[in-house]
């Protein structure tokens, strides 16, 4: 065979191979794989072949190529992983979802110069800050609609079929949804709002209208309005963004280049317009910052739209990963506004298999308005700097309603959530597991009209009482939806005397401006200054571990009281008081005997007392007797006066008494938060110890934040005190400098705990009566300082606390130090 002859042969050849490959076409989206949102120009190409090209900017390709087996797709995008899929895998004519997971690509190559050209971007970007940050438009306002999804992966649809409790419900799991990620997950629950919201800048106001919410199961008017976007906007420009109440540095923050790494990968060109590709992650491991890229106008350095991630070593708890997108459109020639904003976070409490809750939020913007007149003559009329308020019957819009108000159409999961919740609201054995479960977490079961519980109450143990049994019963809304009624009864084993308390509460008002009146009538052991959080009230967990070798004082209290607590407006209220107090020392403290009178009963006195607080701003969830406090962002200031009056009910003392209080957590981000309480107060009489001030102790191994840990109850008596306790929580502090501690999350603290009082020598002498009952800070100042380890194990934390001052020479190591445990779920 000649030279020319073979040559023909294998151009032969080469045709009848071409002409006998068959064609493949296909196209595809590249979205995010957490908030599935479109991943612009990321690169898409054969690996062998090099044949490729870049997604639009909706993340959309398009190939049609030879079908070549053994060649592979790859796609890739700076700052996720490389997704590969075989082209024998790939279909004719399909359409490929592909979903990128955040991490490094092998080719990511972060270079750290002294001026590249991302951290020029960077500064161009803050050059216009202030010029793009919406919050300094003299005002704006907007409808917006939120939406907030909550799903479930990672659970075995076999164990809820097999589970007798569960396996009525089974029917649920048709509902998995194993198309649209990776992972099959199940859509659990939905929420809805759409509200009127309203911004002006100078006299900082903010306003919202709520006017339609979607919560089946619970109309809770408090949890609306924490539904709105007033509590979950996320501003990108400003220097720290709030995730979970903390605050993380933001890209854009005045000192974001000391916490960032910049880069500028690509350049593209849509609608005539030059866009930067901006992407940032963080420099250094365990600080509280976020990676992520946005798309920048190359003309005027606006942000077009941003995506945030959570970093891998962000010190927060339960969390999995955190997910924000932001897109801005223009509004006119010079102002780029937020037209859609998603939040999505993937909960998880325990190992990387265990049951996961992700729970998504979207939001969309219409009818932007900025610099309006009418805008501003609304906030004319608002007194106060924010201003929530709900549209009457905007949570009772029937489904009807929502198809016609909602501006975009559910998607097929959404509906299903619908439609499950409606059956399982139907269903008797739901509501039955719902009342199990609410027994279980709060210790409360509802029974007819009444409520039976705590169940934490029922068995405790102290030292007098021997082993305490107590039941409670209380009405509940079956009752009355404003008259609470409760009563319990108590028992001890050693002492044999039955104790209880009868009160009743009647809400006279609700909104705006809450108003009650409570009366009640107890005789029971006094356990001292009781507040949140207080382990060592009357329940089992009193059984914790208690100091060695204490001296354990008990004191019974008969008491009937009536108060009246109203609202004003602007955060003020104040609370009324009328109690008359019969105490009795049982243990360890001077007896009756001790203190006599010439009129009236000793240890016995009624008071007038009247309290003023004020909380600007503060925020609750509205229970249905009870509101519980959310806090505020303002200090929180308590000022009360009270009068003794002889002669009432066989009372036998006239005294005065003043005290204030101020109260702050401060943010000083990204140092941390510092909250302090600083208190003084007076006592004007001579009087007996249950009349003056018996600075709080704790007679037990477990730390209390509202007492002097290691002083006992009862140990300290004043009738001119004063005193500031701070803590500093900073994170992960030094802790993120060693790797094991900062993957265990681990977290430090400092606080002091100052007090100085004095007794007056006649308060002194009536009460110690030549024997050493109560001590006194007389010309000394308490000082407890101490640090610790907290989020061990995401739960646990540990105080060392040292007695600084006074110096108690004789004092036992005990009260000189401490180790002192909680339990404390924070994220």
């Amino acid at each position: 065979m000649n030279l020319g002859k073979g040559i023909l042969i294998i151009i032969f050849l080469f045709i009848r191979f071409v002409s006998n490959a068959q064609n493949l076409s296909f196209t595809g989206n590249v979205q995010d794989g957490h908030t599935k949102e479109p991943v612009s120009f990321a690169s898409v190409y054969l690996l062998k072949s090099g044949i490729g090209q870049t997604s639009d900017s909706a993340g959309n390709f398009t190939f049609s190529i030879a079908h070549l087996p053994s060649d592979t797709l790859v796609v890739s995008y700076v700052g996720y992983k490389l997704v590969k899929i075989p082209v024998n895998n790939i279909k004719e004519h399909s359409r490929l979802i592909i979903q990128l997971e955040r991490g490094l690509a092998p080719n990511d190559v972060f270079v750290k110069v002294k001026l590249n050209k991302g951290l020029f971007l960077w500064r161009k970007i803050m050059g216009k800050k202030k010029q793009y940050n919406r919050y300094n438009l003299s005002n704006f306002g907007y409808e917006a609609y939120n939406k907030l999804e909550v799903d479930f992966k990672n659970f075995k649809p076999q164990k809820i079929k097999n589970n007798f409790l569960l396996k009525p419900f089974s029917f649920v799991l048709d509902n998995i949804d194993s198309t649209s990620e990776k992972e099959p997950f199940l859509p659990a629950y939905l929420l809805e709002s759409i509200s009127d919201y309203a911004y002006q800048k100078k006299p900082q106001k903010y306003a919202e209208n709520i006017k339609a919410t979607n919560t089946k199961g619970f109309t809770n008017e408090s949890i609306s309005k924490l539904l709105g976007v007033m509590n979950q906007n996320v501003n990108i420009y400003a220097n720290f963004i709030t995730v979970m109440d903390k605050d993380f540095i933001s890209p854009f923050n005045e000192n974001g280049d000391n916490f960032y790494i910049f880069s500028v990968p690509d350049t593209q060109v849509i609608a005539g317009k030059r866009l930067f590709h901006f992407v940032f992650k963080p420099k250094r491991s365990g600080q509280n910052t976020f990676e992520g890229d946005a798309w920048v106008i190359a003309q005027t350095f606006q942000i077009q739209k941003i995506s945030l991630f959570l970093g891998k070593d962000a010190n927060i708890n339960f969390i999995d990963r955190i997910s924000v997108f932001q897109e801005f459109i223009p509004i006119n020639d010079t102002v780029y506004f937020l037209n859609r904003d998603k939040f999505f976070a993937d909960f998880r409490a325990l190992g990387k298999k265990s049951l996961t809750l992700i729970g998504r939020k979207t939001t969309s913007y219409k009818n932007i308005t900025i610099l309006s007149d009418s805008l501003t003559a609304l906030f004319k009329g608002q007194n106060i700097e924010e201003l929530i308020t709900t549209q009457p019957g905007g949570n009772k819009k029937s489904d009807a309603e929502w198809e016609l108000i909602r501006p975009d159409t559910l998607s097929v999961n959404e509906r299903a959530i619908y439609t499950t919740i409606d059956s399982l609201l139907g269903m008797q054995q739901f509501k039955q597991l719902r009342r199990i479960m609410k027994f279980a977490a709060t210790g409360y079961a509802n029974v007819g009209n009444f409520l039976v519980g705590p169940w934490f109450n029922w068995v405790s143990s102290n030292q007098w009482e021997g082993r305490r049994y107590r039941f409670d019963l209380s009405t509940n809304k079956g009752f009355n939806k404003n008259i609470f009624l409760h009563s319990y009864l108590a028992y001890g084993n050693t002492d044999k005397k039955w104790k209880g308390e009868v009160e009743g509460y009647w809400i006279i008002n609700r909104d705006p401006k809450r108003s009650r009146l409570h009366l009640s009538y107890s005789n029971d052991i006094d356990r001292g200054i009781t507040h949140p959080g207080d382990i060592s009230k009357d329940n089992i967990f009193s059984l914790a571990i208690r100091k060695p070798n204490t001296t354990r004082k008990f004191l019974q209290l008969k008491e009937m009281s009536l108060e009246s607590f109203n609202e004003w407006g602007k955060g003020f209220s104040t609370e009324v008081f009328l109690s008359r107090r019969l105490y009795t020392p049982l243990q360890n403290l001077p007896f009756k005997n001790s203190f006599p009178t010439d009129k009236g009963q000793p240890l016995n006195n009624f008071e007038i007392a009247l309290r003023l607080r004020f909380a600007y701003l503060e925020q609750f969830i509205e229970g249905d007797y009870f509101r519980y406090s959310l806090g505020t962002t303002y200090p929180v200031v308590e000022i009360s006066a009270a009068r003794g009056v002889p002669g009432i009910l066989k009372s036998a003392y006239a005294y005065t008494k003043f005290a204030v209080s101020v109260r702050d957590g401060i943010k000083i981000s990204p140092y941390g938060t510092i909250r302090y309480k600083a208190f003084a107060g007076k006592v004007l009489g001579t009087l007996p110890f249950t009349l003056l001030e018996n600075h709080p102790g704790n007679d037990i191994y477990y730390y209390d934040p509202g007492t002097y840990n290691l002083m006992n109850r009862f140990e300290y008596l004043s009738d001119r005190y004063g005193g500031i306790n701070i803590e500093h929580n900073f994170g992960s502090g030094l802790f993120r400098f060693i790797p094991l501690t900062r993957k265990l999350k681990w977290r430090q603290f400092w606080n002091v705990k100052m007090l100085w009082g004095a007794l007056s020598n006649e308060n002194n002498t009536l009460n110690n009566n030549g024997s050493a009952f109560f001590k006194t800070l007389n010309g000394k100042t308490y000082i407890e300082a101490g640090t610790g380890i907290d989020n061990i194990f995401k739960l646990l934390r540990f105080d060392f606390i040292w007695l600084v001052s006074p110096n108690l020479e004789n004092a036992a190591k005990s009260s000189r130090f401490g180790i002192f445990g909680s339990i404390q779920f924070q994220f």
